[in-house]
């Protein structure tokens, strides 16, 4: 005998399947579209408003970040999309004066509490966070490697007195800001010291010492490592 799956195992099987998460999604579009409109008072449409498309990756959070304990998959989603809602329009500057959330905001009558909804987001967003870092760190790496780096040198090179690194990193940054030496740079994939020297009137030995920092911070400057750039500033 055929049994269908709840709503709460099909989100489960979303989380491991792309096919099944753009069912859902799919599927459940005029839910989300419903949601937002009793809250903004006014007709949405697909493929016109950026609410709809705030909606929809708030539908995706909710499948992400769900987990029984949060009570029934809708009423969760539902909380999602309408504080994803609400960052949306504080955040947009045309929008600031937009009314929103016509009426009262009532918790009390929902199977979850604010409280919970605010921790499962800094879950799901800290869980992000750190796939996307991993991610930043094997692409950090292979580039490194190309300059002939390991990841373990640079750890080992970075420089613990706080001037000598402010230091580095204002060389890093005048090398980032000077198109030719940039060039240079990334052409004979060494430190151009000489011009280095010349320009900033700092010792050859510094330089050199400071050499896998250096090229490792303009790396990171000119590539696509904004959560690496943190790490290593």
């Amino acid at each position: 005998m055929f049994f269908k799956k709840s709503l709460e195992e099909r989100v489960e099987k979303a989380k491991k399947s792309q096919e099944e998460l753009n069912t859902l999604i799919e599927e459940y579009k005029p839910f989300i579209a419903s949601t937002l409109q009793k809250k903004t008072g006014k007709y949405l449409k697909y493929g016109y408003d950026d609410e709809l498309t705030i909606g929809m990756m708030a539908f995706k959070e909710a499948i992400d970040s769900y987990d029984k304990s949060k009570g029934k998959f809708l009423n969760f989603a539902k909380q999602v999309i309408i504080l994803r809602g609400i960052d949306y329009y504080r955040k947009n500057e045309k929008l600031k004066n937009t009314v929103y959330l016509q009426g009262t905001y009532d918790i009390e009558n929902e199977d979850i509490s604010i409280g919970i909804l605010n921790r499962a987001m800094e879950e799901y967003e800290h869980k992000n966070v750190n796939e996307m870092r991993k991610l930043e760190i094997l692409e950090y790496k292979k580039e490194l490697k190309e300059w002939g780096i390991e990841l373990l040198e640079l750890v080992q090179a970075s420089p613990k007195q706080q001037k000598l690194k402010k230091t580095y990193k204002d060389i890093a940054q005048f090398i980032v800001q000077d198109k030719d030496m940039l060039n240079k740079l990334i052409s004979i994939k060494r430190l151009p010291l000489k011009e280095i020297e010349n320009s900033m009137l700092i010792q050859r030995k510094k330089l050199e010492r400071g050499r896998i920092y250096i090229i490792a911070l303009v790396i990171a400057a000119i590539g696509d490592y904004e959560l690496i750039r943190e790490y290593i500033e």
